[in-house]
C-alpha cells in the first residue's frame, strides 16, 4: 500500500517476502481444497464419529472444546483465516499512516496514540462481549510475566 499510495519502492526482497507471507498464511490455514486428511477416528467411539480416547487421568475433550483443532470445520478455519486478515488490512492502514507521517512527528506519540486506543477498545469491548471479564494476575509468577512484558514493550519503545 505503501508503494501504491505515498509511492515508496517495493524491492524485489519485499516482493519475495510477501510471497513467503502469503505461503505461511496458506499452510497455517490449511484449506481443505489442498490439505485433506481422512478421518482418524473410528466411528462410533463418540456423537459425530469423534475419538475420545485418552489417558485414564485426564478428562475427555468435550467437542466443542476451543482448543480440539483436530475437529474444526472448514467453515471455521475459514472465518478465522478472514478475521486474521481483517487484522492484516488494519495493520497495513496503520503502517501506511506511520510511514505517512514520517518524521513530523516523534515515534513515542503513535506508541502512546495506539496504546490509548487498546486500553479504550479493551474497556468497552469487556463491558459489551460476554463471558469477558477483568483478571489481574493470580500469582507471583504470572506477576512476573506481566512486568517483563512491560519493561520489554517500554524498551522497544524507547529504541
Amino acid at each position: 500500500m505503501c508503494s501504491i499510495l505515498i509511492k515508496e519502492p517495493f524491492t524485489r526482497i519485499e516482493q519475495i517476502a510477501t510471497v513467503i507471507s502469503f505461503t505461511g498464511v496458506i499452510l497455517i490455514a490449511r484449506p481443505t481444497s489442498f490439505f485433506s486428511s481422512p478421518d482418524k477416528s473410528p466411528a462410533g467411539e463418540g456423537p459425530e464419529g469423534l475419538s475420545y480416547e485418552r489417558d485414564n487421568t485426564a478428562p475427555a475433550k468435550r467437542p466443542s472444546d476451543a482448543s480440539d483443532y483436530d475437529n474444526v470445520t472448514a467453515e471455521q478455519r475459514l472465518a478465522a483465516v478472514g478475521m486474521a486478515m481483517l487484522g492484516v488490512c488494519g495493520t497495513v492502514v496503520a503502517f501506511t499512516t506511520i510511514r505517512w507521517i514520517g518524521k513530523r512527528a516523534h515515534p513515542l506519540i503513535s506508541v502512546n496514540y495506539f496504546a490509548a486506543w487498546c486500553t479504550i477498545v479493551s474497556f468497552v469491548m469487556q463491558l459489551i462481549l460476554p463471558g469477558v471479564g477483568f483478571l489481574l494476575p493470580a500469582d507471583a509468577k504470572e506477576w512476573g510475566y506481566l512486568i517483563f512484558l512491560g519493561i520489554c514493550g517500554f524498551i522497544m519503545a524507547c529504541i
